[in-house]
C-alpha cells in the first residue's frame, strides 16, 4: 500500500512536470489545476495528521511526566499552585485536541486553530516554568523555547510565513520578558548582557 502511494506520487510529479514543460497549465486549463489542488491538499493532510498526533502524544507524555515528578518529589502544593493549575489544564487541552484530531472532518476544518492552540499552550507553559520556577537565571527555559521553535517548523502544520512569525514572537518575547524580569532583580548585570 505504501509503495502504491509512492508510485502514484511519482507518476503525479512526472505528469505535472510534463504539463508544465508543455505549457498545459495555462490560463484555459481549469481541470488539471483543480486536480493538482485536490491532490496537494490530500498529500499535505496525510503528512500533517501523523505529525500532529505524534506531537500531541509527546507533549501529553511530558505533562504527565512533569506531574509525576512533582508529586514524587514531595513538593509543597501551596508553593506551586500555578504549576498545578497550568500543567493539568494544558494536558486536558492537549487531550481534547488529540480526540478531535482523530475525527477527520474536524481535523480538516480546525487544523490551523489546533496548531495555534498547541503553540499558545506550549508558550504559556514555558512562561509558567520561567516565572514560577523559583530563582530566575539568564538561561532560564531557553531549551524549552528552542523546543517550541523546533516544533513550530517541523511538527505543527504552519506554512513558512506563519512559522517564521510564531518563531520570532516566541524567541523575542522570551528574551524581552526574561530581560525585564532579570533587570528588576538583584542579579549581576553582566549575565544579562550575555543573554
Amino acid at each position: 500500500m505504501w509503495q502504491e502511494a509512492m508510485m502514484r506520487r511519482r507518476r503525479y510529479l512526472l505528469e505535472r512536470a510534463e504539463q508544465a514543460a508543455d505549457g498545459v497549465c495555462g490560463v484555459g486549463s481549469e481541470q488539471p489545476r483543480s486536480r493538482d489542488w485536490l491532490y496537494e491538499s490530500y498529500y499535505c493532510m496525510s503528512q500533517q495528521h501523523p505529525l500532529l498526533v505524534f506531537l500531541l502524544l509527546i507533549v501529553m507524555g511530558a505533562c504527565l511526566a512533569l506531574l509525576a515528578v512533582f508529586f514524587a518529589s514531595g513538593l509543597e502544593i501551596d508553593d506551586h499552585v500555578a504549576f498545578l493549575i497550568t500543567v493539568p489544564t494544558a494536558l486536558a487541552i492537549f487531550f481534547a485536541i488529540f480526540i478531535l484530531v482523530c475525527i477527520e472532518s474536524v481535523f480538516k476544518k480546525l487544523l490551523r486553530i489546533f496548531s495555534l492552540v498547541v503553540w499558545v499552550c506550549l508558550v504559556a507553559m514555558g512562561y509558567l516554568f520561567m516565572c514560577f520556577g523559583g530563582i530566575m537565571c539568564p538561561w532560564d527555559q531557553v531549551s524549552f523555547f528552542l523546543f517550541i521553535i523546533f516544533v513550530v517548523y517541523t511538527m505543527l502544520p504552519f506554512n513558512m510565513r506563519d512559522a517564521i512569525i510564531a518563531s520570532v514572537l516566541t524567541s523575542s518575547s522570551h528574551t524581552i520578558v526574561l530581560s525585564i524580569c532579570l533587570s528588576a532583580t538583584a542579579i549581576i548585570k553582566e549575565h544579562l548582557v550575555w543573554q
